[in-house]
């Protein structure tokens, strides 16, 4: 069971993990809280969905959390989302200071119970949202707005403002990387510890298994690659969250289709990323609809060469020829001839390797990262977190 207890009166940071499977956006506020209880220990507390892999963890790391019931506060069903906006209420009674919740949807559940609340409010968008997702979500608006990649903030500030409430503060926290756990390794080595062919060209594609991520387009530009004479293999990370499994499905019958079964595996949920990406020489991610992704981050910590479509934040962080390669989501061809020239090309992919770590390592290093958000914690307390802390 998880720990219960009463709230300390100290208790002002309360961070709003959205997914039992601890993904990319749990990744980043589990060390956002780490950062910030290194500054205010015993100051704060996890809110987790029940069950899962996010609540092991937290478990496993001793921290202070509740759990609360996801799945009832996305139910479309008005009475679920009451009872656990009530949930919320109780659990939450005596507390006071902030609430970092990091889903546009969740938040937008939680009205009911941010409308009594005292805890000042913040939403971090970690991906991309069509202007009718945003216009529901922030009918309150919060305190404060953490974007994930500066393409966002005009959006939502044209949003706000059409609400007339362009007062709430937005600020740009474009994703970060811890460099040292995901820092180069020896290529070669890193294959032969997966059992794989040291000589054999590996490209990975961590994304959720689903249309617009492009696995349809990785895989045809394996079938391309094969035909300039390469013997590819392209290790598919990620699972569909559509329980009915039909993209899924659709892919393995892409793959038999093309002759490819020696060429594709599906390896599903992974948590050893820094693994794969050592053993890997490029990363594809031919998304049409994306935010900031940290797996693109994480791989050019790692000195793999990244070929990406031009989609949402992704420009942000890649300078096309430079840092990795821009391509269209649906160019085949396109992803064939980049991958192509990095594996015959040792020289120029090891100037776009050391090219996109260095700028990583300056703009993206996640004690940075943190660093800005906990100053921002601060500023949005004011001098109730000076308070607190002198009286611990």
């Amino acid at each position: 069971m998880p720990r219960r207890r009463e709230m300390k009166p100290t208790l002002l940071y309360h961070n709003m993990l959205v997914s039992a499977r601890n993904g990319g956006a749990e990744q980043l506020a589990l060390q956002i809280h780490r950062h910030v209880m290194s500054e205010h220990p015993g100051m704060g507390e996890l809110l987790v969905p029940g069950g899962g892999a996010t609540e092991q963890l937290v478990r496993a790391e001793g921290f202070d959390f509740q759990t609360f019931r996801l799945d009832w506060l996305r139910s479309p069903g008005y009475a679920r989302r009451a009872l656990a906006n009530l949930e919320l209420a109780v659990k939450l009674r005596n507390a006071r200071g902030l609430l970092h919740v990091h889903s546009p949807y969740v938040y937008g559940a939680m009205q009911p119970y941010l409308a009594f609340s005292r805890l000042k409010t913040i939403l971090h968008l970690h991906l991309d949202y069509t202007d009718g997702q945003l216009e529901w979500t922030i009918k309150r608006p919060p305190d404060l707005l953490l974007v994930c990649a500066s393409f966002m903030r005009e959006r939502v500030a044209r949003i706000l403002a059409a609400r007339g409430a362009p007062q709430a503060k937005i600020v740009t926290a474009i994703n970060a990387v811890d460099t040292e756990r995901f820092a180069p390794v020896e290529r070669a080595a890193a294959k032969q510890s997966m059992g794989l062919d040291p000589q054999r060209p590996v490209f990975l594609m961590a994304a959720n298994l689903a249309p617009h991520k492009g696995q349809a387009t990785a895989i045809r530009a394996m079938h391309a690659l094969l035909s300039r004479g390469f013997k590819p293999l392209l290790r598919l990370v990620g699972e569909e969250r559509d329980q009915s499994g039909a993209f899924t499905r659709e892919l393995h019958e892409l793959v038999a289709q093309l002759g490819l079964q020696e060429y594709v595996q599906f390896l599903g949920f992974r948590t050893d990323m820094p693994q794969l990406l050592h053993a890997a020489d490029c990363l594809l991610l031919p998304s049409t609809h994306e935010g900031l992704p940290l797996s693109i981050l994480e791989a050019q910590a790692s000195n793999v060469v990244v070929l990406a479509a031009p989609t949402a934040g992704i420009p942000e962080v890649i300078d096309d020829g430079c840092t990795g390669f821009l391509i269209a989501a649906d160019n085949v061809e396109g992803y064939a001839a980049a991958a192509a020239a990095v594996l015959a090309d040792e020289a120029l992919a090891q100037r776009i390797r050391e090219a996109a770590r260095r700028q990583v390592v300056a703009n993206f290093a996640l004690r940075h990262y943190c660093e800005r958000i906990s100053s921002e914690y601060q500023a949005l307390l004011g001098p109730e977190a000076a308070a607190a802390k002198a009286a611990t």
